[in-house]
């Protein structure tokens, strides 16, 4: 089934929903509460496992259950699963319980059949789903009743509680998945989240219906479009406008101006999250000095000010304030001078300056291009000419995979788990499709991490290995990340969550 044949036969009250204009307020309709929400990000499909995406799990999380949960500290939780517990001492074997409540919205109970469906049988069958390259290790999964898992792995997989709450990991039905196939599956979703998609358009809107089986309880919105808007300054006018009652994602100067209207709140925390310019292992970037000197020249102190009303701290190492890997000793010194005795040993100078291109998003993170834009002239100063180019998150994800990017990126990496696997142990692991520098002796200095299963030790050889990768300019980290979120005041009982999720279902109206 054509995603327009799900819009075309989709219920009437849905339909409305969709073709409605933007400009929906907090209203009842058909004696449901509704609200509508600007978001950043669209899904790249409804088949949430097909994907590594972070920036879209918020919406993946609104129709889909992950089987861990990070509450809004981003503490693993217990979700669909109530206990988890390593039945050996060498990370290979994890059994896991599951709630008996837990349906799908097509009425099917979930059962640890459809867990084992989701993490070992649709990989194996289809090599291309992204989650495989995650779950890879699994070699069986043992359902000896339906709230039970016993899951065993080829090679220690430590982190796996913590990969059950991350990006990527969602719950599918088998059944309904066997009896309609792929592509329907794609076209109307079955998940057990908190709502049931109803209407969808792609780069357009979705329409989200609150599920009344779900086991967290029933939303207090009943009704939820999203609205997918990718330009910052379109998401600042609709929510201005009282076109949305919640937009997300917006330039910090923007959202403390808009929160100082007598109509909006705006709601601006640090998250988990770092900016960071991933570094490439391509061309003059192979050279160490350049590395460091873009690295000193930096002044993340101004960036903060500047750019993110002080609210964004200045990161120095790959995992940031408030997670468990984060080093407060641990400093990279802003040294414009050092940064010109760097790249003059490599033969640069402000009037010979090293050239490459430097890739950023624009508008997908608060303040992205402007960050960018910061960064190009701070290096221009100490002799680094880095001509900006834009792309957009799956563009640069695809090429980061493939091993094509040829310049650094300006991104926004997300980490839900706080875990510093999931920080450098992700984008530093040669071995994985989300790095972009890969070289050999990071995978010496990681791999033992990797298998670590001794909690503690793991955490305190991390923060070795982050300051080493920082002292080599494998990594260069910026600042914390940043939600800015920011409503109508007829919006009640706003969540924050600390890895910037945004999440309605949350939310108490």
């Amino acid at each position: 089934m054509r995603r327009r044949d799900f819009v075309r036969i989709a219920p009437a009250g849905a339909l409305a929903g969709l073709l409605a204009q933007a400009g929906v307020r907090v209203v009842q309709a058909q004696g449901m509460q509704a609200l509508t929400i600007a978001f950043p990000h669209d899904v790249p499909t409804w088949d949430p496992i097909a994907f590594v995406r972070p920036h879209v799990t918020s919406l993946f999380k609104c129709v889909f259950d992950q089987p861990l949960e990070y509450n809004a500290d981003s503490v693993l939780s217990p979700g669909v699963i109530t206990a988890y517990r390593w039945t050996d001492d060498s990370g290979l074997i994890l059994e896991l319980d599951f709630r008996d409540d837990v349906y799908f919205h097509n009425g099917d109970k979930f059962t640890s059949e459809d867990f084992k469906f989701t993490f070992l049988d649709r990989p194996r069958a289809d090599k291309s789903l992204q989650l495989g390259y995650v779950w890879g290790v699994i070699t069986d999964i043992e359902t000896p009743t339906p709230t039970k898992a016993i899951v065993h792995f080829s090679a220690p997989m430590v982190t796996a509680p913590q990969y059950l709450g991350f990006a990527g990991s969602f719950l599918v039905p088998k059944k309904y998945f066997e009896e309609v196939g792929k592509e329907a599956f794609i076209a109307r979703p079955v998940g057990t989240g908190p709502y049931r998609l109803i209407a969808y358009e792609a780069d357009s809107r979705m329409v989200l219906e609150a599920f009344e089986g779900y086991w967290g309880g029933v939303p207090s919105y009943k009704r939820v479009i999203i609205q997918i808007v990718k330009d910052s300054t379109a998401r600042v006018s609709a929510v201005q406008a009282g076109q949305v009652d919640l937009t997300y994602g917006v330039p910090m100067r923007e959202a403390v101006r808009l929160g100082g209207l007598p109509n909006l709140t705006a709601e601006l925390s640090a998250t988990v999250d770092t900016y960071i310019v991933h570094m490439a292992n391509h061309g003059v970037l192979q050279d160490r000095n350049v590395r460091l000197a873009m690295h000193h020249a930096i002044d993340k102190q101004a960036l903060s000010k500047a750019l993110f009303n002080n609210v964004a701290k200045p990161v120095h190492a790959p995992s940031p304030p408030g997670t468990p890997s984060y080093d407060d000793t641990f400093t990279f010194a802003y040294d414009p001078a050092r940064a010109a005795e760097l790249l003059q040993a490599s033969g640069y100078s402000t009037e010979k300056p090293v050239a490459f291109t430097f890739y950023t998003t624009n508008g997908a993170q608060p303040s992205d291009f402007d960050l960018a834009r910061a960064l190009v002239q701070m290096w221009k100063r100490v002799g680094i000419e880095a001509n900006l180019e834009v792309i957009d998150g799956p563009q640069f994800q695809m090429r980061a995979a493939a091993g094509e990017m040829d310049g650094p990126m300006l991104w926004c990496w997300t980490n839900s788990s706080a875990d510093p696997e999931l920080y450098s142990g992700s984008y530093l692991n040669p071995s994985t499709i989300f790095s972009v520098w890969r070289s050999n002796d990071i995978k010496e200095k990681l791999d033992p991490l990797l298998v670590e299963v001794d909690y503690e030790k793991r955490i305190a050889q991390y923060k070795d290995f982050e300051a080493w990768v920082v002292g080599e300019g494998y990594s260069l980290p910026l600042l914390q990340g940043v939600a800015t979120v920011v409503r109508s005041n007829a919006v009640r009982g706003y969540v924050p969550f600390s890895n910037g999720w945004v999440l309605p279902a949350y939310w108490k109206a």
